[in-house]
C-alpha cells in the first residue's frame, strides 16, 4: 500500500466518526497499520505507532487539522489522547454574493461572501487564466469555474461546465420551494420504484437537499402519519393543498442536517436489516475512501474487502450494487442476494 492510500484510509475512517478516535482504534482497524499493530509482535507494533505518528505529522504539515480530545476508554481508568476530523473543514468555503438584506445561509459550510461587483471581474479572470492548457494554473482556474457556476450560476461559465447534478424539474422544484417556506401542504403523483407505480401523495414538505447528485424532498406523508424521503424528478402535478400559510408546523427537533449525511439507501424510518458483501479490488478501494459500510475485512484473499451495510431501504442499496456488475457479491442475508440476481436477471432480459 502506497503511503497515499494509507492516508486517505487514515482519513476517511476519521471522518466517518463524529467523535474523538483514539489511538488504538485507529491503528487497530485502518489498513496498512492493523495487519502489523494486530500481530501482537511488540517489535511491529511500535514500527506502526512510529509510521502513525510520522504520518499525522506529514498530515498536519500538508494543512489537516487533527483535534486532539481526552477521553477515557471503556474498561480503563484513565484518560488516553483521541483525535477527531471535522467535515467542514475538507470543505471548499461556500460562494455568495453580499446582499443588504442577507438571508439565511444554503449550506451548513463556511462561507466567503463576494461584492456583486467582483463577480463579473472574478469570472474573466478565471477565464483568462484557464486559456493556460496543460498547466497546473490552468486546470485550478477551470475547477475555480466550476464552483463558481454551482455556487452562483448567475455568474455563467457555459452550459457544459453547469452538468454536476441530475437538475430537479423546475416547475415541481419552485412550487415545493415555496411549501417549504411557507409551510403549506402539497398534493403530488409520486411514481415509486419498487412498486412500479405512481400514486397520489398529500406531503408536509419539511425541507429539500441536494444529496448524491439528486433533489429530496423530506416531509411528513399525511395518509400514513410519517416522515418520508422523496426523489423530486419522481414527482409529478405538485400543487399546494387548499389552505393558509403555515397551516402545520415542523417539529423543534426536526434538521435537515440530520439527512445530508445519509446515503440512498439510509433514507427511510424502515427498520435497518444488515447486509454484509463482498467488493472486488479496485472497486473496493473507493467504496473505503468514500466511507460507505463498516469494515469488516480490509483486505480478503482476493485483495477485495468485506464490509457491513445497515440497510433501511433494500431496493435503493440493490440499485446501488447493480452498476458494480459482478465485482460485489451479496454475503447475507439471503434474502438480499436473492434480490440482487432478481435485478441482474431483469437488466439482461431488458438488453436481450
Amino acid at each position: 500500500m502506497t503511503k497515499t492510500e494509507r492516508w486517505l484510509n487514515l482519513l476517511a475512517f476519521l471522518l466517518a466518526h463524529r467523535s474523538a478516535v483514539t489511538r488504538e482504534e485507529i491503528l487497530s482497524q485502518v489498513a496498512d497499520y492493523s495487519g502489523d499493530w494486530n500481530s501482537g509482535s511488540d517489535t511491529r507494533r511500535e514500527s506502526t505507532r512510529r509510521k502513525f505518528e510520522r504520518d499525522k505529522r506529514e498530515l498536519r504539515e500538508s494543512g489537516v487539522v487533527f483535534e486532539t480530545h481526552k477521553v477515557t476508554p471503556e474498561h480503563e481508568d484513565q484518560e488516553v489522547e483521541a483525535y477527531l476530523l471535522k467535515p467542514k473543514n475538507f470543505y471548499l468555503p461556500y460562494l455568495s454574493v453580499r446582499t443588504a438584506g442577507g438571508g439565511p445561509r444554503p449550506y451548513f459550510l463556511n462561507e466567503v461572501k463576494l461584492a456583486p461587483d467582483d463577480l463579473p471581474i472574478l469570472r474573466r479572470a478565471a477565464e483568462r487564466v484557464a486559456q493556460l492548457e496543460n498547466t497546473p494554473l490552468g486546470a485550478a482556474a477551470q475547477s475555480a469555474l466550476r464552483k463558481l457556476s454551482f455556487d452562483l450560476p448567475a455568474v455563467g461559465v457555459g452550459a457544459g461546465e453547469r452538468a454536476l447534478h441530475a437538475p430537479a424539474p423546475e416547475r415541481e422544484f419552485a412550487l415545493l420551494r415555496e411549501a417549504v417556506e411557507r409551510r403549506r401542504a402539497v398534493r403530488c403523483r409520486y411514481y415509486s420504484i419498487r412498486r412500479d407505480e405512481e400514486a397520489e401523495r398529500v406531503l408536509e414538505p419539511y425541507g429539500l437537499m441536494l444529496s448524491w447528485g439528486h433533489w429530496y424532498c423530506v416531509a411528513r406523508a399525511r395518509e400514513r402519519d410519517a416522515m418520508r424521503v422523496f426523489r423530486v424528478d419522481r414527482m409529478t402535478q405538485v400543487a399546494q393543498v387548499e389552505g393558509k400559510e403555515g397551516d402545520f408546523a415542523v417539529p423543534a427537533s426536526f434538521k435537515i442536517a440530520d439527512y445530508l449525511n445519509r446515503a440512498p439507501w439510509e433514507l427511510s424510518e424502515n427498520k435497518p436489516v444488515l447486509v454484509t458483501i463482498r467488493i472486488a479490488f479496485p472497486q473496493s478501494r473507493w467504496v473505503i475512501g468514500e466511507g460507505l459500510g463498516r469494515v469488516t475485512n480490509a483486505v480478503t484473499d482476493d485483495g477485495g474487502s468485506e464490509l457491513d451495510f445497515e440497510v433501511r431501504a433494500v431496493d435503493a442499496f440493490v440499485r446501488w450494487l447493480l452498476p458494480l456488475g459482478r465485482q460485489v457479491e451479496v454475503l447475507s442475508p439471503a434474502s438480499v442476494k436473492q434480490q440482487l440476481e432478481s435485478a441482474r436477471a431483469e437488466l439482461r432480459a431488458l438488453y436481450r
